[in-house]
């Protein structure tokens, strides 16, 4: 009998063993990309600005967004476009690294490691990202984010162009693992993008721990082998954190491999996330033609909170002109979502959710047991309210 690798949606944490291959993988990539030389005078590394949050460094040059990664405590503002084409494999910014080997220290970044600054403008484009990462945790622009005691972290207001990101766990455009008191928002992702990876897989964020807002997406992705999990457009997962006011638009999901689990065109694995609010989606393909699947829907492939006082509330969403193709052995597969799901493996602690001013359209194809076209399997849905349908077909009738 197969077993789910992870316990819950973001536990990508049995990958102890190596941890220690990923501290010399991390700094092989860094030294790939010939970092700049520091000079005595830090201002003049930048376009302006002193690194503080009320002036924060000036980023004008791909070579100062580079030099993040010298200071990933700092406060940086993009002031104009950069095209990162000159990097074949740019090193992301902030890696993950447990706190400590205390098992309840293993999700925990170490804040040595993790950009623990803020970024931020409006307006401006970073284009043609490539990154190839051979660490086990954390690809994308930044690799990992999070706030401190010390003060919030962030991550907005700007638009991503062409990136091809591959990495294993944690991969996302803009940040692989984004962690607690480190809001992303504003964030777009536009052009030909393709992110490629084994779990928690996302166009803007690969893993959040932390609210999502006001993003947009099109990217194809691409998940990876046997017992593959958790993926979509705007996010691959989400542990305790919402989704709100994020857009998708066209684009495709691929996992060919067996025992694959989680996937939803805006966010695969909002794992407890308590909201999932006026988001869209519109044009995506998600196919799964791997054997024994589960949890496959056309906004998310699951969802719930672990509060039977206070279930999820999935409201104002739209699914429009979905494609869903599994294989005939996936289970729950529905238009909005796949179902809810237990706290993690082996539990019969079960998520539940709300489902309120909702529309759904397209078109469900293949399919086990608890398809349907709005919640593929109800027992964890405490009410739903949701407007049209999806149209069915078998794989078999399809192929021939």
């Amino acid at each position: 009998m197969k077993k789910e690798i992870v316990s819950r949606v973001l536990v990508m944490l049995l990958l102890f063993s190596l941890l220690s291959s990923f501290d010399s993988a991390a700094m092989t990539t860094a030294a790939d990309n010939s970092a700049p030389a520091e000079a005595n005078d830090k201002a003049t590394l930048f376009a302006g600005g002193t690194g503080t949050a009320e002036d924060p460094w000036q980023i004008s040059t791909a070579e100062q967004l580079y030099r993040i990664h010298d200071d990933l405590t700092a406060h940086y503002i993009l002031i104009a476009d950069i095209d990162l084409s000159a990097y074949e494999n740019w090193a992301p910014i902030g890696a993950f690294r447990s706190l400590s080997d205390a098992p309840e220290d293993a999700e925990v970044p170490h804040p040595d490691y993790a950009f623990t600054g803020t970024f931020n403008r409006d307006g401006h484009t970073i284009s043609n990202l490539t990154v190839s990462s051979d660490a086990p945790m954390g690809a994308g622009l930044f690799g990992c984010a999070a706030g401190t005691e010390n003060g919030a972290a962030y991550i907005r207001n700007f638009t991503l162009k062409n990136v091809n990101v591959s990495g294993f766990y944690l991969v996302g455009g803009a940040v692989g693992l984004q962690f607690m008191n480190c809001p992303v928002s504003d964030i777009h992702l536009v052009g030909e993008n393709t992110l490629t990876g084994m779990q928690g897989i996302g166009g803007i964020v690969g893993t959040g721990f932390d609210l999502i807002s006001n993003c947009s997406a099109t990217a194809d992705i691409i998940v990876q082998g046997d017992d593959g999990a958790c993926a979509g457009l705007i996010a691959g997962g989400t542990t305790m954190s919402s989704v709100k006011n994020c857009e998708v638009t066209g684009g495709e999901i691929i996992a060919e491999g067996n025992a694959t689990w989680g996937f939803g065109a805006l966010c695969g694995a909002p794992w407890g996330a308590a909201e999932i609010t006026d988001c869209k989606v519109s044009g995506t393909v998600i196919t799964v033609s791997g054997e024994n699947n589960r949890l496959v829907g056309g906004l998310v492939g699951f969802g719930g909170t672990y509060d039977p006082t206070a279930p999820a509330q999935i409201t104002g969403c739209t699914v429009e002109d979905v494609t869903i193709i599994v294989s005939e052995t996936t289970d729950s597969v529905g238009g909005l979502i796949g179902a809810g799901k237990e706290m993690m493996e082996g539990s019969e602690v079960m998520s539940s959710f709300k489902i309120s001013d909702c529309v759904v359209s397209g078109s469900i194809t293949g399919g086990g047991n608890n398809v349907d076209a709005v919640v593929g399997d109800p027992a964890c849905a405490v009410s739903v309210d949701c407007e049209g349908g999806m149209t069915f077909s078998s794989a078999q009738a399809t192929a021939a």
